[in-house]
């Protein structure tokens, strides 16, 4: 274990990003699970994770999360669709 603590020091030093830890990634990992939609059951299997209480400590969620969500709701109340996540469109129902 020594020398991957070492080996990671290094790596982080020489990427610029000193002071991260490993397990910094799996958290990481959470996050973008969660923001890519995957389902919960589906990024908990991929992480690790057994319980959804320690799941949650992993998933951070952020201001910006926070406003996308609030855009999103009010997207589906006014019957749009986002395209992407800056541009919404009309839904047309029927042909």
């Amino acid at each position: 274990m020594h020398h991957f603590r070492r080996a990671w020091t290094n790596a982080c030093r020489d990427a610029g990003v000193e002071g991260r830890l490993f397990h910094d990634l799996r958290r990481t990992a959470v996050r973008n699970l969660e923001r890519g939609g995957v389902a919960r059951s589906v990024a908990m299997k991929l992480t690790g994770h057994r319980t959804e209480e320690v799941y949650r400590r992993y998933a951070i969620v952020s201001e910006a999360d926070l406003r996308e969500g609030v855009r999103k709701a009010r997207a589906a109340r006014l019957g749009l669709k986002l395209v992407t996540p800056r541009v919404a469109t009309r839904i047309r129902w029927g042909g």
